[in-house]
């Protein structure tokens, strides 16, 4: 092959690279064009940003509350039990209490329990109708609870009740530990030698929401419904985790909460073979 030849066929080839590379771009940009052409209305729609102001409206906002009755997608009404830990009567009581009008310019009642808000909502006057905690507070879980809603229940205790309350129970957690707040015990007697005493004069394991009313009731007596409300709006030092917790899982919660008590007062004779077996087996180590 001479030179001359060489060169024309080295000419020839780069000709057809840069014809081929100007038909990959002639295509690219007829896609994209067809792209653009193709984009529906849809895509540019005429909404309002968050705190967009509007002229539509009266009050000039833009972001609109919802309608009276409103109910989205999986909410659960505001008279649920699972959502309150409150009974039936309560309920009714409790959101007809606007029907006494309070004057905030004058001196509030010693006794006004009625419009107090926050748990417990109790009270030991035999006429008054917080005088029964069962009417007040639902004793009862509001579905079945399983195995895994037990494991469900440790796993979310260990992360949001341990640090104070201790893994079991016993208010032995870390911000105690830490020389901070001393938490509620769900137990009696000491489950070990080193963990907090009694409150004041609150014995170990008492509640201390009934006990501001006179009323002298230990954890485990007390219905589910107040740990449920404890829980969800907090009492004294102890924060609402109405946020953090959904309701379903507050109630896991109290049911390993009930477990971990069991723990400390099961009777022998009603424990499963397999489990009597090792703790038999336990005592003998």
């Amino acid at each position: 092959m001479t030179p001359s030849s060489e060169c024309k066929m080295n000419d020839q080839a780069s000709r057809v690279k840069a014809a081929s590379r100007a038909a990959l771009t002639v295509i690219v940009a007829c896609v994209l064009l067809m792209g653009l052409g193709c984009q529906q209305k849809m895509a540019e729609q005429p909404y309002y940003r968050p705190y967009e102001p509007t002229t539509f409206f009266a009050d000039g906002q833009s972001s609109r509350p919802l309608e009276e009755g409103v109910v989205h997608r999986a909410q659960y009404l505001d008279s649920d039990p699972l959502v309150t830990g409150l009974t039936a009567e309560e309920w009714g009581r409790f959101w007809r209490r606007d029907e006494v009008k309070v004057n905030p310019e004058g001196p509030t009642a010693n006794e006004d329990r009625e419009h107090a808000y926050g748990a417990p909502r109790f009270d030991p006057r035999a006429d008054q109708p917080h005088s029964n905690p069962a009417k007040i507070y639902v004793s009862e879980f509001p579905f079945p609870i399983t195995g895994a809603d037990l494991s469900r229940g440790a796993q979310r205790y260990t992360a949001y009740c341990a640090e104070c309350h201790g893994p079991l129970g016993n208010g032995k957690g870390k911000i105690w530990e830490r020389g901070y707040l001393k938490p509620t015990s769900y137990h009696t007697e000491k489950v070990e030698a080193n963990e907090p005493n009694a409150y004041g004069q609150i014995p170990l394991g008492y509640s201390r929401g009934f006990w501001k009313w006179d009323i002298h009731i230990p954890v485990r007596e007390v219905p589910i419904g107040y740990i449920f409300e404890v829980i969800t709006k907090g009492y004294g030092a102890m924060p609402d985790h109405a946020a953090q917790i959904p309701p379903v899982d507050r109630w896991r919660i109290i049911a390993y909460v009930r477990t971990l008590q069991f723990s400390q007062h099961a009777e022998a004779g009603k424990l499963p073979r397999n489990i009597l077996e090792k703790v038999t087996a336990g005592d003998h180590k």
